[in-house]
């Protein structure tokens, strides 16, 4: 299993993955930016139902997440199912010569 403080430096590695804001986290997890910022400081004293939220909000825009393995820690991607990352319209998915 991997640590906490790994498991949340993978949570904001999600959260660039999906190029959202502290803020706009914050509001698809349901907690406050101040939790996120202590998430991503890796601060010891934030609650397991917090991570889990946060977690839960990147995993619903795409974002997978992998255990570390012994060679490797754990680690981030996107989903292939063709989802936009969250807050991202057509528009702009079509200037990056990504899937509308």
């Amino acid at each position: 299993m991997d640590s906490t403080t790994e498991i949340m430096i993978s949570l904001r590695a999600g959260r660039a993955l999906l190029g959202l804001s502290q803020e706009e986290l914050a509001g698809l997890a349901g907690v406050s930016r101040q939790i996120v910022v202590r998430l991503e400081k890796c601060e010891p004293n934030v609650l397991v139902d917090a991570i889990e939220k946060v977690r839960g909000a990147l995993e619903s825009g795409g974002v997978v997440f992998f255990d570390g393995g012994p060679e490797h820690g754990p680690g981030v991607a996107m989903r292939r199912s063709g989802r936009r990352p969250v807050g991202q319209s057509s528009l702009s998915s079509k200037k990056q010569g990504l899937p509308a």
